[in-house]
């Protein structure tokens, strides 16, 4: 079974001016792997190079979410993710064989949240959209490095070709914790799974949090969900935490191993390279017209 891990450390800061119960939030998030002209700097800063980013290219989430009650919230997404083939391979002008062709997946679909009792909580999610040309990902990638001066990469024209699907995902986390000098510190193991006819994942982690709301520590969103999840609170003024992260993943099946030209020369579905890359700091926050950045 190949195995592969990833660290994350994160602060996350949330604002708002009222916290009620049945409130509602729009979530909005931007992602890229490419910073552009600022790519040495960051290179610098996290001692790594641009040839060592994997499979995860980009992505825009826009989401709103309902809290049903004080510990339950139902979310409706619309997203579009971007995966690049790995390192130097992403510049051929074709997809090589063995690892990934460039792809994109445009999505939607429903998420619940539920913080169960105090020491157990649950996601559940199915996602339908299309993985191909149908996706836009080509124009998306090659408009927003036309604006922050990042290249543009040939082997698009070798993308895998336009499938339908649907994925339903869930996500099983303990959230035992214990308040220390006014600061709340968990320990959250988690399982989670994905399936459908797009890809399937198996995974499992752990993550430390460390905060001034227990509610909000719990609900970490890392694992094989998006971690621009969901989040409940009912504490007024600033809300934040420091976390560190741990994550092991084990992809069984995706599509993304097929280039237009390769598809008859890859019929086994195996990984063989991380099925997640994650930034090193990944900031949020809710403002007080309850948007969200993540």
């Amino acid at each position: 079974m190949n195995k592969y891990s990833y660290y994350t450390t994160t602060f996350a800061a949330i604002l708002s001016t009222t916290t009620m119960a049945n409130a509602s939030s729009l979530a909005i998030s931007l992602a890229n792997d490419d910073a552009g002209i600022f790519q040495p700097t960051l290179n610098t800063l996290y001692g790594h190079q641009a040839a060592d980013r994997d499979d995860y290219s980009s992505g825009l989430f826009l989401g709103y979410s309902h809290d049903l009650n004080d510990a339950s919230q139902l979310s409706f997404h619309i997203a579009q993710d971007i995966y690049s083939p790995s390192g130097a391979n992403k510049r051929k002008p074709e997809a090589v064989k063995g690892d990934r062709a460039f792809s994109a997946f445009l999505h939607t679909g429903l998420e619940w949240n539920s913080l169960a009792t105090n020491w157990l909580r649950y996601r559940f999610g199915t996602d339908i959209g299309v993985i191909g040309p149908d996706a836009g990902g080509k124009e998306v990638q090659n408009r927003a490095h036309q604006i922050i001066g990042a290249e543009k990469y040939p082997a698009w024209q070798d993308q895998i070709e336009n499938r339908y699907g649907y994925a339903a995902k869930g996500m099983v986390s303990l959230t035992p914790s214990v308040d220390i000098l006014g600061i709340n510190v968990g320990l959250y193991p988690e399982v989670s799974a994905v399936g459908g006819n797009l890809f399937q994942y198996f995974g499992y982690g752990a993550t430390v949090a460390l905060g001034n709301d227990k509610t909000f520590n719990s609900d970490n969103g890392f694992g094989l969900l998006a971690r621009r999840g969901l989040m409940h609170s009912q504490k007024e003024g600033l809300i934040y935490k420091v976390l560190l992260a741990l994550s092991v993943g084990k992809l069984i099946k995706t599509i993304r191993y097929r280039g237009k030209r390769c598809k008859q020369k890859w019929k086994r579905w195996t990984l063989t390279k991380p099925w997640m890359n994650i930034a090193s700091v990944l900031p949020s926050a809710i403002l007080p017209s309850h948007f969200r950045f993540l």
